[in-house]
């Protein structure tokens, strides 16, 4: 079975794991029933948002154009789509704390897709190199 190439399952499950861990963790204190409702949202929410997120970090790192700006759209554009759709999972009804949910999430994923959009575009900066 080949795997799309917008969607990263890998990155996702990955993600869905760590991120729903973390989740659950913030929001254990008001019960195994709310924090693995909240830690559920996430983990779902992640493997298949993150999945196609990590895919648009490195497309968008993978552009033509000056490093910095390419690298700027790379890192700011997934950055402002997570934060926007966990503010969503997350005050939804369940989650008994969404504003640290989202803190958690996003103090993760920023500087992941920092990570991410660097190592790509080095990636391709290189193979361009041996050519």
């Amino acid at each position: 079975m080949t795997t799309p190439s917008w969607f990263d399952p890998r990155a996702g499950a990955l993600g869905a794991l760590v991120m729903g861990s973390l989740v659950a963790l913030v929001n254990a204190p008001h019960g195994a029933g709310a924090a693995a409702t909240s830690a559920a949202k996430q983990a779902v929410y992640t493997f298949f948002f993150g999945g196609f997120i990590v895919q648009l970090c490195h497309s968008l790192a993978s552009r033509p154009g000056p490093r910095a700006g390419v690298l700027a759209v790379a890192i700011v554009l997934p950055s402002i789509i997570t934060a926007v759709l966990i503010v969503l999972v997350h005050g939804l009804r369940g989650t008994p704390e969404p504003m640290l949910s989202t803190a958690v999430v996003l103090a993760i994923g920023a500087p992941s897709f920092v990570i991410l959009a660097l190592r790509k575009r080095r990636e391709l900066e290189g193979a361009a190199g041996r050519h």
